[in-house]
């Protein structure tokens, strides 16, 4: 059986493994709904009055300029004057990541992206969040043409390929800070190729590529650094048990082959390259096996750097740059060790995207959000003498995207901005003693006054009547600077002043919906009535 003999299928399930993926996007943008926390944040942030304040407020965020600038552009042009206008930017951006699969492979030595539709093109994470109005689709999409415009300039040195090349490089890391990492993987792999056929001056020129990328960074340098001292809150750190549940929650069934595949494509990447086996490839496709597997394993390693730096608990979107890239390399490596190799890739995509879409075709049906439902019922039923309570904290973010209502509202503890993450703000309450106070004392203030209390997100259930632990101020609460404790402690003591004294408490709204993101599935309660102490309990 030969190459050629498989080429017809070959583009028959690729294309067919497409518009299967295609189809998943309109699912995810037809049922996404309203903007969640993280897609407010960006919005906002990009629609500052001027180019200066989205600057300075960027590091509230974890993405350079280019997107923000891009939402903006998009927002001022009048497509993105609704929620459903700036879904179709992110399904622009979705759309380009599949795209690029295509643009990728085709470019590395004409292949098909078999197992970046299969795996990565209908992967549930990779459609949710490459299509959320975040920078990882387009970001992604960015590192993935870069490569493939370095093979080419490796491949057939010259200047438009090399110009070509750079604007890339330069544009990826613009988008997402994580691609650095892997543009440094990138463009060692390609000098290694150059080295090895000779061309030294190729290689500096491809090494000069990542060095104008990483200038292009200097002006986030000082930014960056001040933001530490406020993004240590939320700065929990990743180990081992943290960074395989999130892999896990990325890949969902396919965990196991999203494993496998690199560490095989790696080892008979590099052994095809360094035996003197006879083989029938053509230097040209030696070297892309070269090429290929030194990104692949040099990737996957500086971007676990890039991680544990970050310090951060990481989400499973957080992987998509990675797990894309990943699959790409193994794209350009399997199917050219082996002819063998290349009937087993085929028979991976066939038998894994029936795997990926089943998951794929239930979750992307979720909503990301229920708080524009939320708060477009409390819109509706609020009077403006009731008072609104959303907890936790960044659930304001959302609420106060999609809020209409007279009702004042408030979180726990009460923060003076709630356009996007206001670390600066929390890291300041996390350190008073009675950060929540005044919240509770208009809480008694609203419901002794004959006047409703709207509890909004996720207010915990009293278990016993004893009073909530009281925890000394940042950073000598339980795990330092980490607000998770501290939040719950204030959910708790709202929930314990409720229930000694309201009279009254409606479940509006059931926080346990399978329809809805669980990052953002908001419960909505009503209580009234006051009594000096009473044991009423809420739903």
């Amino acid at each position: 059986m030969t190459l050629k003999k498989l080429n017809y299928p070959d583009w028959i399930i690729a294309a067919c493994l497409s518009l299967v993926a295609v189809w998943l996007h309109f699912i995810f943008l037809t049922h996404a709904g309203g903007l969640w926390r993280d897609e407010a944040a960006i919005t906002n942030i990009s629609r500052l009055p001027t180019l200066g304040q989205v600057w300075q407020a960027l590091p509230h965020d974890n993405c350079p300029i280019v997107f923000p600038v891009l939402i903006r552009l998009w927002s001022m042009s009048g497509l993105g004057a609704t929620d459903a206008g700036l879904r179709i930017l992110g399904l622009g951006c979705g759309l380009l990541l599949l795209a690029a699969f295509w643009a990728a492979s085709r470019m590395m030595g004409r292949g098909l992206p078999l197992l970046s539709v299969a795996l990565a093109g209908l992967n549930f994470t990779v459609v949710r969040y490459g299509d959320s109005l975040r920078a990882y689709g387009l970001g992604t999409a960015c590192i993935l043409l870069t490569m493939a415009l370095i093979w080419r300039y490796v491949e057939a040195p010259n200047a438009g390929r090399g110009l070509m090349a750079g604007m890339a490089a330069v544009l990826s890391v613009q988008v997402l800070y994580q691609n650095a990492f892997l543009l440094l993987a990138i463009c060692t792999a390609g000098a290694a190729v150059c080295f090895r056929r000779g061309r030294q001056r190729s290689a500096i020129s491809v090494l000069s590529m990542g060095v104008a990328a990483a200038f292009s960074l200097l002006p986030y340098i000082s930014p960056i650094y001040h933001a530490q001292s406020w993004w240590i809150v939320n700065k929990t750190g990743v180990d081992w048990a943290i960074f395989l549940n999130r892999i896990a929650e990325a890949t969902g069934i396919l965990a196991g082959v999203w494993l496998v595949l690199p560490v095989v494509a790696a080892l008979f990447g590099v052994g095809c390259v360094l035996t003197n086996i006879p083989q029938k490839e053509t230097d040209n496709r030696r070297d892309l096996l070269l090429f290929a597997s030194v990104a692949l394993v040099i990737g996957v390693v500086t971007f676990g750097i890039f991680i544990k730096l970050a310090d951060l608990p990481t989400q499973s979107w957080y992987y998509i740059p990675a797990m894309c890239f990943t699959v790409v390399c193994c794209d350009a490596i399997l199917p050219r060790i082996h002819r063998v190799a290349h009937v087993v890739v085929l028979v991976v995509a066939v038998i894994a995207a029936p795997l990926a879409f089943t998951p794929a075709f239930s979750n992307l049906k979720w909503r990301q959000t229920n708080g524009d439902l939320v708060a477009a019922l409390i819109s509706q039923r609020a009077l403006p003498n009731d008072l609104i309570i959303v907890h936790p904290w960044y659930y304001g973010i959302s609420f106060a995207h999609h809020y209409r209502g007279t009702a004042p509202w408030t979180t726990l503890p009460p923060l003076a901005d709630y356009r996007f993450y206001r670390y600066d703000l929390l890291k300041a309450a996390l350190q008073k003693t009675k950060a929540i106070e005044p919240v509770l004392e208009k809480v008694k203030t609203t419901l002794s006054s004959g006047h409703r209390v709207w509890l909004v997100g996720q207010i915990p259930t009293p278990q016993s009547g004893t009073p909530p632990a009281v925890l000394p101020p940042a950073p000598h609460g339980p795990q330092g600077w980490a607000d998770q404790p501290y939040s719950d402690v204030w959910g708790a003591q709202l929930s314990y002043l409720l229930m000694r004294h309201i009279t009254n408490a409606a479940l509006l709204i059931n926080s346990s919906n399978n329809f809805v993101n669980p990052m953002e599935d908001m419960a909505l309660i009503r209580t009234s009535g006051w009594r000096p102490s009473t044991q009423t309990n809420l739903p």
